[in-house]
């Protein structure tokens, strides 16, 4: 039994290690732990932030001048240490011939302690009360609750653990802020006001280590400052800086200055490029202004200054997307891939290129735009989404990049493509490709970074995979290859709301707001590859048309030529040349025969690109075949499980009558009442049954014979197949419209055309929101031209999201949607089918409009009726 005792309020103690967690051991990398400190920079309304390094002593020199040697000592450094290393040689110091390459690096290892590293704001500084109740507090919320500097701008850091970042960079850290005192009135902690125009904070990261020490018995320095300007205290810390390369700041009144020492990287030259090359693809383009970074280092004194963002402007396609609050979005697409001076005026007189967006006009403008929505974009995910997602996604732009990285002569002249420097692209690419996503004007890392597995962070890499088309494959597919983009999305804390940091402040957690949100920018970027397949499947058209019977025969004639000097050659090493052996005639027999292979090989050529065309497509039915094939390998065995289903629980039933009678349990509860149970058991029997019916039916051998179908008989019994399912579903089917009618035709084309109907009828009827009875109707008319097939149902309809109704037919296209991501969930084959089955037997196909639900017509010639083609 439980004692019981006085309550007492039992606090929580923070091991001192907690900062060590946060700082040195959360933050991914030196890089951003940078970034992190600049952060806070930017949130200071500063308008520009310098990240210098003090490196000179980072590299073993074999040469030095007596003020290397002098700075050395003033840092107490031995002399004896340095007598050992170096002798002096006229007016320098020369690196002893016997030091060994292990002593030249454990010099280098000692000296190198003397490197440190300043993160330089020109903001608004802090005063006592923010030190201690801002910078002194683990994960304070001042920046979530106060969103907007003074300003204007929208604060990038959120958790309050960024001054942490510290740690990860060196093990003691000191700062000297100077406040302004138009934005804030200094107290001390009475709240009386004091005389300091800032103050110098100090602290030893080392201090958080130890068994059973909490935080609050670790602290920093603090001391009060009386100094003018930070420009002062700038150039007393570090006077070799050189302030004369900043245009846009003068006066360096106010901000922060913070020094880390013991540094725990080495920071000589490579490394500090790797900063600077990195911060290069961290902040965006300048031209989207207000904030400017600086790099500098004391080892290479010219090499550095402000890091600007990519701009590109040596690109193919250009793709911008605007989404305001209400969810639409505008596009424009630039084009920039083709010399027009190249491309013929009959080209564009071809009938594709009468189409909106694709005439010499347009081409001439440059660009074309249009407006869409979300829900247009991501069609079908509306229907099924109850957590109103594209609410929560909020607005955005999106600047999107293609560049090719190489090409060859014949696709230049097919495509009339610019010229470019391959090589430039490529290098560009490899820095700065990929898509980046910016908060707020900064990086979040790690989306599109180069060599990190987030860089395809879009799955675009994926798409192309699972769809490799050629950029002018007919059939179309074209999807754009990760390698060849690059682009940023811009977003705002203040306006993405649902899109929140991980922990460790690298990346975003992957919650559904950001599936959805991917999944909407990879159709953006369709936008741009149905643009570019368009043009390409044109002009891979036009060339064929124009240039393809003589480049025919030129490749005929080189065969021509191959095959005759083979043929001579052969003939020559079989037999002796003489006069008489009849040379011309044989060359005239060759020749001929020569002609003919040449015929020969074109033919194979056209052909193989059709056995090509149909491999894909086979590809796709194999994989549609092979779950009726299992089926159908089963039959047998499944049939004998139909015909015990159709008995089993009548026989149990007599059993049991034989022991107890159905009279004893007539007040008993159904589930525990066994008759009852039995009555259950049997109904959920005869929907397997069905089921069973249904799929044994399909695999039928004698319905891949061509026979005569009479339509009323067949919908009856199609009905009656789907009646478990229409059940289940409270749905309706109506043939009450159908004529005595017969057609030779091969059934299972019928039951493929109206089994896909039914499958898209059911899933639009779950999605559907409406209360009303669901009703799918079939109507088969006849008239002296055609046999017509009429297909309704009562459901949602095509959804208003589609632009182009007619797109359903095609291969791959599909609105069913993932409710959770929005990803493409449909196999897209479907309708496609249904339109091929009805073209291979010379019908028709056109979508009905009723007032509500979705409509088909499909007509057949009414040769059909006594025989269909073979």
């Amino acid at each position: 039994m439980m004692e019981n005792i006085n309550s007492n309020l039992v606090p929580f103690k923070v091991s001192a290690r907690t900062a060590r967690l946060i700082g040195r051991e959360n933050i991914a990398t030196s890089k951003g732990a940078i970034i992190e400190l600049v952060k806070n920079g930017y949130d200071a309304d500063s308008k520009i932030c310098i990240v210098y390094f003090d490196n000179k002593y980072s590299l073993f020199l074999n040469e030095v001048e007596q003020d290397y040697i002098d700075d050395l000592l003033s840092k107490n450094i031995k002399p004896e240490l340095l007598n050992e290393i170096y002798e002096k040689k006229d007016e320098s110091y020369i690196a002893r011939p016997n030091i060994t390459e292990d002593r030249k690096v454990s010099f280098k290892n000692e000296i190198s302690k003397l490197s440190t590293l300043y993160i330089i704001d020109f903001g608004e500084g802090m005063t006592q009360k923010i030190i201690r109740d801002h910078w002194m507090t683990i994960g304070t919320d001042n920046k979530a609750n106060e969103v907007f500097t003074k300003s204007g701008r929208v604060k990038a850091g959120a958790k309050g653990i960024g001054r942490f970042a510290l740690d990860k960079l060196g093990s003691k850290c000191e700062m000297t802020t100077i406040f302004n005192p138009d934005y804030h009135f200094d107290t001390d902690l009475e709240g009386n006001s004091t005389e300091y125009t800032g103050y110098h904070w100090a602290v030893n990261w080392e201090d958080f280590e130890g068994e059973f020490k909490t935080i609050d018995k670790v602290g920093a320095i603090l001391t009060g400052i009386k100094t003018s300007y930070l420009k002062e205290e700038l150039l007393i810390r570090i006077p070799q800086i050189d302030l004369t390369k900043i245009e846009s700041e003068k006066d360096f009144k106010y901000g922060t200055i913070l020094k880390i020492s013991d540094l725990r990287d080495n920071w000589e030259d490579y490394f500090v490029d790797q900063v600077y090359s990195d911060l290069e693809v961290l902040v965006p383009p300048k031209e989207t202004g207000g904030f400017e970074i600086f790099v500098f280092s004391s080892l290479m004194r010219e090499k550095y200054g402000e890091v600007l963002g990519s701009v590109c402007d040596d690109f193919d396609y250009k793709l911008t997307a605007v989404a305001d609050e209400n969810q639409n979005v505008k596009i424009k697409i630039y084009r920039n891939e083709y010399d027009l001076e190249l491309i013929p005026n009959d080209f564009f007189s071809r009938e594709a290129m009468q189409k909106k967006n694709y005439t010499k006009a347009d081409f001439l403008n440059g660009y074309w735009e249009k407006q869409t929505t979300f829900s247009q974009l991501l069609q079908g995910f509306r229907a099924v989404d109850e957590d109103k997602t594209f609410d929560n996604i909020g607005v955005f732009d999106f600047t999107f990049y293609f560049l090719k990285r190489q090409t060859n002569s014949l696709d230049s002249k097919k495509f009339f493509n610019k010229n470019f420097l391959s090589n430039a692209r490529r290098d560009w690419l490899n820095k700065f490709g990929g898509i980046k996503l910016f908060r707020d004007n900064f990086r979040v890392r790690p989306y599109g970074e180069v060599k990190d597995t987030a860089f395809d962070w879009l799955g675009l890499g994926n798409r192309k995979s699972a769809s490799p088309a050629g950029i002018g494959k007919k059939e179309g597919g074209y999807k754009v290859e990760p390698e060849n983009v690059a682009g940023a999305i811009r977003i705002s804390r203040l306006t993405n709301v649902n899109f929140e940091d991980k922990s460790s402040r690298e990346g975003l957690q992957e919650n559904k707001t950001f599936q959805v949100f991917k999944n909407l920018i990879a159709e953006v970027i369709a936008e741009f590859e149905e643009d570019r397949s368009y043009i390409a499947r044109e002009m891979s058209a036009y060339d064929d048309l124009k240039y393809g019977p003589e480049r025919d025969r030129r490749k005929a004639e080189e065969l021509k030529q191959r095959i005759l000097t083979e043929s001579r050659a052969r003939r020559a090493a079989q037999r002796p040349q003489s006069k008489n052996d009849g040379n011309n005639n044989n060359q005239e027999q060759y020749t001929e025969t020569d002609t003919e292979k040449e015929i020969l090989a074109s033919e194979i050529e056209r052909k193989e690109e059709e056995i090509e065309k149909l491999k894909e497509e086979q590809k796709v039915l194999r994989g549609l075949a092979s779950s009726g094939i299992v089926l159908a390998s089963f039959s047998h065995d499944l049939s004998k499980l139909n015909d015990v289903l159709a008995s089993r629980t009548d026989k149990l039933k007599k059993l049991i009558i034989d022991r107890i009678k159905e009279s004893d349990y007539a007040d008993v509860e159904d589930r525990k009442n066994p008759f009852k149970q039995l009555e259950r058991i049997k109904k959920q029997d005869i929907k397997l049954q069905n089921w069973l019916n249904f799929s044994l039916g399909a695999t039928r051998k004698d319905k891949r014979r061509r026979k005569q179908l009479y339509l009323k008989p067949y919908f009856t019994t199609f009905k009656n197949d789907w009646n478990t399912v229409f059940e289940n579903r409270g749905i309706t089917m109506d043939i009450s419209e159908i004529e005595e009618l017969d057609m030779r035709v091969f059934e299972i084309d019928i039951d493929s055309i109206f089994n896909n109907l039914l499958v898209n009828s059911i899933d639009a009827f779950i999605i559907s929101k409406e209360t009303r009875e669901r009703i799918v109707t079939i109507k088969v008319s006849s008239n002296a031209k055609d046999i017509t097939f009429d297909y309704y149902d009562n459901g949602p309809g095509l959804s208003s999201d589609i632009v182009e109704p007619e797109r359903i037919f095609e291969p791959l296209y599909t609105t069913k949607r993932n409710a959770h991501t929005g990803e493409e969930e449909g196999t897209g084959l479907g309708m496609w089918l249904v339109k091929s089955i009805v073209e291979e037997n010379n019908g028709k196909i056109k979508l009905l409009f009723p007032k509500i639900g979705f409509g088909l017509r499909i007509s057949f010639p009414i040769k059909y009726k006594s025989q269909l083609h073979v």
